[in-house]
């Protein structure tokens, strides 16, 4: 098993990271912290140093509540240029160590500022060698005044780039016959696909077996999950030595969907494993947790050993299950791996953030996290989300997040969320 992660604050990726070392390079401030450069970015008065550089060698993307910062004034720009101005007057200020205000023309001010054009130049520079960044894109940003080009910039480093990237050596045997034959179907075939898959899985083809369990699973065959033939359907594929296959006999029986035989379960939950499964790795974690192992015995350590793997392959759920090992005696702990989760998009994390700020009362971090829950695959999102977001429209409405009581929109929530009380 290997990890691998975009080294961010390499100089050939337009990332925060680059950004605020050019910034920290250029400054005549040579004390200038990243930390205070971060929180001038993001307009913010505290955070963890540990979380900063984190955020900026690319262990952790960028969070959802400062996005969202830099999404509301992306958005607000269209109707008030000016509303980047003091963000950036406060990045001349580290560039120049002075502190700037009352600035009359403040854009004219930004324009001719050497330092900030110094930094924009290093940044294109920087643009030039990332391969995501298109030639036109750093002709028109070459084009524009200081303002406009910085705030290009920023927005693209928050807001477009993509981070981290995992990757993980594959440890299977690929069947190159089976695979051709699949693959005629899955990208060639209209219409006739799933009957086309049915016909090349009576030759037992490894993933066309796969793809009819996963289609049987979720019920797109007949209209009608039916459990004993995806069962079916993966028992011949995972014999072959399919991982997801493997990882998925054990699935149907430790959630109850087929009659549970432990033995074919730990021996497939096991192949899963040596095959590199994340879900796998995660799933044991789970039987240890649950004390569903040859010794029957709860295992909290074993079940950490396993979580932590699994999540080092970047599986979301293995970031909640450790949240959750912490909650009980360390909440602190347990929310750091639920942001994990929440900014890779998992909708439970989500929704478990946004619980945690409504808590502290932080009413406007909570419903940005609460919206973000809904906004995931309609399969996957956390029902409750929907829940707390009916309160935030029902009877007065939310004065923090300037919410008016809307009935309407509080009863679609409350019925989308099928809570009775």
């Amino acid at each position: 098993m290997k990890k691998y992660y975009i080294k961010m604050n390499d100089k050939n990726y337009l990332s925060i990271g680059n950004v605020i070392e050019i910034i920290k390079e250029i400054a005549s401030n040579k004390s200038a912290t990243q930390s205070e450069i971060f929180l001038c970015i993001f307009n913010v008065n505290n955070i963890n140093n540990t979380a900063i550089n984190n955020y900026c060698i690319g262990y952790r993307p960028i969070p959802i509540e400062l996005k969202k910062k830099y999404q509301d004034l992306k958005e607000e720009y269209f109707k008030d240029k000016y509303v980047y101005t003091d963000i950036i007057i406060s990045i001349i200020s580290i560039l120049d160590n002075k502190i700037y205000s009352n600035i009359e023309n403040k854009i004219e001010f930004i324009n001719n500022s050497v330092k900030l054009k110094n930094v924009i130049t290093n940044l294109l520079k920087i643009c030039s060698v990332d391969k995501n960044i298109k030639k036109e894109y750093i002709s028109m940003l070459k084009e524009l005044n200081n303002y406009d080009a910085l705030i290009e910039l920023l927005n693209y480093s928050i807001l477009e780039n993509n981070q981290p990237i995992y990757k993980q050596d594959i440890n299977i045997k690929i069947n190159k016959n089976e695979l051709d034959e699949y693959l005629k179907i899955k990208l060639y075939f209209g219409r006739s696909y799933i009957n086309s898959l049915i016909e090349l899985s009576k030759q037992d083809n490894m993933y066309a077996c796969a793809e009819l369990g996963s289609l049987e699973f979720d019920g797109l065959v007949s209209g009608i999950k039916d459990y004993e033939k995806s069962y079916k359907y993966y028992l011949i594929s995972a014999k072959k030595g399919h991982p997801k296959a493997c990882f998925m006999i054990a699935n149907l029986m430790l959630t109850g969907k087929i009659k549970f035989d432990f033995d074919i379960m730990w021996e497939y939950l096991n192949k899963s494993i040596k095959l590199n499964s994340a879900a796998g790795y995660n799933t044991l974690g789970l039987c240890y947790l649950k004390g569903i192992n040859p010794n029957n015995d709860i295992n909290i350590e074993k079940a950490k050993e396993c979580f932590n793997i699994s999540s080092e392959y970047g599986y979301v759920y293995a970031f909640n299950n450790l949240g959750r090992l912490y909650e009980e005696k360390d909440m602190e702990t347990a929310i750091k791996y639920y942001k994990i989760s929440a900014d890779m998009n998992e909708s439970w994390a989500l929704n478990k953030v946004g619980e945690y700020y409504r808590k502290k009362g932080d009413f406007k971090t909570a419903f940005i996290y609460y919206n973000k829950a809904i906004e995931c695959p309609i399969n996957e999102r956390c029902l409750y989300a929907y829940y707390n977001l009916a309160k935030f429209y029902y009877e007065n409405g939310n004065k923090c997040v300037n919410i008016k009581r809307d009935s309407k929109k509080a009863k679609d929530y409350y019925n989308k969320s099928g809570i009775k009380e």
